[in-house]
């Protein structure tokens, strides 16, 4: 009779094991569904942002290959000093690298004839900007394009490599850039356009030729519009507008609990390609938004992110 009770209190036991074993394997819990859901709320909201404003900038894209378009040209040509530039009435000597970087910033145009060095040796005499022009044309000749860009590669109308004509509209000069360091820097004709090295931006306003006459652009909004329709280029078929910008720098934990921190849009949005499908991250509050009128706000929760990210719609 022992042996009977103690036999029948294992197989309990067993049979409750078994129950609580499988309660815990084939059901969710709801609390961690929802954390999902949320989750995945947030990684779609900030794909969005991310993928919009990482492609909201067409100055800037375009000044980005101005570093190669330098290396290129030193590569294939180098202009002799002495030389002379001009500023109005004023011409001046140029004798040295320094020289040169500080007139071109002051707005000093270069006067014809000038003698260069090319690649192979040779030293030639260029006695016109046409001429200039084209020897620029023909070191970037054999360069292959790029799909579209007027800083670089085939742009829609000049030949491949070209990074000084397209079918859409023409710059007019003088006009000013912002370097990455905060300066201003007068720019004369294309060549200095699509080689000065750290622009990051315009000074607007900025004129440009079109097929339609010469249209005045006020804004990086302006020169967004010129550009994606000049180059047939959607920006972000899924996204919509931001009503506010995030404030960098913004940690991230992803699922297997590695930290990364992302200092601007377009990190966060190589980021953000780099994650699976089905995996998401954390965001390491508070974080901050500033509004189109310079507010900003604090985030301290994932609801309240989501909160901000409706008041958008």
């Amino acid at each position: 009779m022992k042996k009977f009770l103690k036999f029948s209190l294992i197989l309990a036991l067993a049979v409750f094991t078994f129950s609580c074993s499988n309660d815990n394997t084939d059901v969710i819990p709801e609390d961690t569904q929802a954390n999902n859901e949320v989750k995945a709320t947030i990684k779609s909201n900030m794909t969005n942002y991310a993928r919009s404003a990482a492609t909201s900038n067409q100055a800037e894209t375009m000044f980005q290959s101005n570093n190669e378009n330098s290396d290129i040209l030193e590569e294939c040509f180098t202009i002799n000093y002495p030389y002379s530039v001009m500023n109005n009435n004023e011409v001046v000597t140029v004798n040295s690298d320094q020289e040169a970087q500080a007139y071109a910033e002051l707005g000093y145009i270069l006067v014809f004839p000038v003698d260069v060095t090319t690649g192979d040796g040779e030293v030639i005499t260029i006695n016109d900007e046409l001429g200039f022009i084209e020897l620029l044309e023909e070191c970037f000749g054999d360069i292959p394009g790029d799909g579209g860009n007027p800083g670089g590669g085939n742009n829609s109308g000049g030949e491949p490599g070209d990074p000084f004509e397209n079918d859409c509209f023409e710059f007019n000069f003088p006009l000013s850039v912002e370097t990455i360091d905060g300066n201003t820097v007068v720019v004369n004709d294309e060549y200095e356009l699509f080689t000065i090295e750290n622009a990051i931006g315009f000074v607007y306003p900025i004129s440009v030729t079109t097929e339609n006459g010469v249209v005045t652009i006020n804004g990086d909004e302006d020169f967004d519009a010129l550009y994606n329709d000049c180059y047939d280029i959607d920006p972000c078929d899924d996204c919509v507008d931001n009503c506010f910008e995030i404030v960098f720098p913004l940690t991230l934990i992803d699922d297997a609990g590695n930290v990364t921190t992302v200092n601007d849009e377009d990190e966060f949005l190589t980021y953000l390609d780099g994650l699976g499908n089905e995996t998401f991250f954390t965001i390491t509050f508070p974080m901050t938004i500033e509004y189109e009128d310079g507010t900003q706000a604090t985030i301290n929760n994932e609801d309240e992110l989501i909160a901000a990210f409706d008041a958008c719609n």
